[in-house]
């Protein structure tokens, strides 16, 4: 069994005595940009056995936390379409799972971030470079580094940080145009493993 200790404010901190197994999620987007979630992804969740949820961000609509709460504890920020969540979400999330730090967050980082990426995006395409420079503070004194935004999946070790997007599972980008989410899961050793899911077809 797993227990979460949510006395430190700045850190949820998640023990147990098996590899802790964590489903991730990001831009949703139900109901801006699709009618439902990918009908492949709650049973794959289910299949992962994962302990708890996160979701980092663009969520949408709250019926998709429902969903997902249902599944597992549910671990989510806020990202720049998550208008309905502003008073009821962060924009930042600190996790200690078996002793490995991850930080959540969109990946807009706010408003300005938000329209930058948005030219740099127009010009030059999706770059990784570009979220690493952006999140790159945020990776002091952490081991995972957790975002979305990008609709891009990516699963990165650099400088001992993995910075891992588990991608859209339901509004996927060009080049590519996959569909996505990620699998993350703790040792009690505090060794970090993932991975990235595809989807198939369409929400």
């Amino acid at each position: 069994m797993w227990k979460a200790n949510l006395s430190d404010p700045e850190e949820i901190r998640i023990q147990s005595e098996k590899r802790i197994v964590a489903a991730v999620l990001a831009d949703t987007h139900v109901i801006d940009r699709v009618g439902r979630l990918h009908p492949h992804l709650i049973p794959l969740i289910k299949n992962s056995m994962a302990d708890l949820i996160i979701h980092a961000g663009d969520i949408s609509h709250p019926r998709v936390l429902e969903q997902l709460g249902e599944l597992a504890p549910v671990y989510s920020v806020r990202g720049n379409r998550d208008l309905y969540f502003l008073r009821s979400l962060p924009v930042m999330q600190r996790l200690n799972l078996n002793g490995a730090r991850v930080v959540v967050t969109h990946g807009h980082l706010g408003v300005a971030g938000y329209w930058r990426d948005k030219l740099e995006n127009t010009l030059h395409g999706y770059q990784f470079a570009r979220y690493y420079r952006r999140l790159h503070s945020l990776a002091v004194n952490a081991d995972v580094v957790i975002f979305g935004h990008s609709h891009h999946a990516e699963n990165q070790l650099r400088e001992h940080v993995l910075f891992f997007n588990p991608g859209s599972c339901s509004v996927a980008e060009k080049p590519d145009y996959r569909l996505s989410f990620g699998v993350i899961s703790v040792s009690p050793q505090a060794e970090v493993k993932a991975e990235i899911v595809w989807l198939e077809g369409h929400p």
